[in-house]
């Protein structure tokens, strides 16, 4: 599994942000190895956490191939006052405690 982490500062949305958001998200919802997402937002300041769920690296590519996803990450400066992704494989989970919250987004 690979896991793609959005930490971000937001900046000023307009309606075009918020529609190739939408696109966006629907597919992603629609590519072949989309697990889900989770976000989480900062309790003290505007930081966002958003991480993705791929089954594999081929999904997470076939994705990041997208004509609308390549136009939004030309546009990220205009939206964000910052912005980081990491994309991490994960090799390993395990614990305890958390019940259906210790799995991936179905």
């Amino acid at each position: 599994m690979y896991l793609v982490t959005f930490r971000l500062d937001p900046g000023e949305y307009d309606d075009e942000f918020h529609q190739l958001n939408d696109a966006i998200q629907a597919v992603a919802e629609e590519t072949d190895g989309y697990r889900g997402k989770r976000t989480w937002n900062h309790p003290e300041n505007d930081e966002v956490l958003v991480v993705y769920y791929w089954e594999s690296l081929d999904a997470l590519e076939s994705f990041g191939a997208d004509p609308d996803h390549e136009r939004a990450k030309q546009r990220w400066t205009e939206w964000y006052d910052a912005y980081e992704v990491t994309i991490t494989e994960v090799v390993e989970t395990y614990g305890s405690g958390f019940g259906d919250d210790a799995s991936p987004p179905a």
